[in-house]
């Protein structure tokens, strides 16, 4: 069991796979929308509601970001990329992966997870080790979005990124400078989108696996952007891209 914590959190939980919901603790009062609509669908579907204080709620969720609430829930259900990319093209979708390559900051992680979902991305692959991993901070700073994606964990990056090309998909690696601008790059294909971890960036093996390397141009002068902001720009552009046809 996993504890979730925050409203946007919950919710998607309760939305979107209600019968993993085990419980609902709140330390909050009061009639607000989300409150109420939390409620109802925690009687909608049998879950137990119940009241803690803000301490006993501290305690439960060893973050002070909880917002007065929080969900006992099974772990985040896992899919196998083989599987989704089936699903797409059983759908007439276009392929688009968000690649993961060590990235370990919950914020950026889950920040990337939102942009990923609202950029229309079908998964999220990431490596079993060396990364942020699926916790409730990581759902938190996706603000739910976790719960509308599916999620890949593998034991091997660069092995992973072999599989999405012999399934015709490109790979795109992100570096911070020397790679093909974002705004020139034709995004209009199936695509793996690697996002490599804070620092170091896309590790030797991971950066061999790709098709082509992409850069934001950047004339301020200042160094890069975080592994998160970097990702939604290059994320949103592929979006517009789609968008413009």
């Amino acid at each position: 069991m996993i504890t979730l914590y925050g409203i946007h959190p919950v919710m998607e939980a309760l939305k979107k796979r209600p019968r993993a919901v085990k419980s609902i603790h709140l330390a909050r009062q009061g009639s607000d929308k989300a409150l109420t609509q939390i409620s109802e669908l925690a009687q909608k579907h049998g879950i137990a509601l119940r009241s803690v204080t803000q301490q006993e709620l501290l305690q439960l969720t060893n973050s002070s970001q909880h917002q007065g609430i929080a969900a006992q829930a099974e772990p985040f259900p896992l899919s196998d990329i083989d599987d989704v990319i089936s699903r797409a093209r059983r759908t007439g979708e276009r392929c688009f992966f968000l690649v993961l390559d060590c990235v370990q900051d919950p914020q950026n992680t889950g920040s990337l997870i939102r942009s990923a979902v609202c950029c229309g991305a079908q998964a999220v692959i990431f490596p079993k080790d060396r990364a942020a991993g699926l916790t409730p901070a990581v759902a938190k700073a996706s603000a739910g979005a976790i719960e509308h994606i599916s999620l890949c964990r593998v034991v091997n990056i660069a092995q992973s990124l072999e599989e999405l090309r012999r399934n015709d998909i490109w790979v795109a690696g992100t570096v911070p400078e020397g790679g093909e601008s974002i705004y020139s790059f034709n995004f209009k294909r199936d695509l793996a989108l690697v996002i490599g971890g804070e620092g170091p960036g896309m590790r030797r093996l991971v950066r061999e696996k790709c098709d082509v390397l992409l850069s934001i141009p950047m004339p301020g002068g200042f160094e890069s952007l975080n592994a998160s902001i970097a990702g939604a720009v290059v994320m949103f552009e592929s979006l517009r891209q789609q968008i413009a046809g």
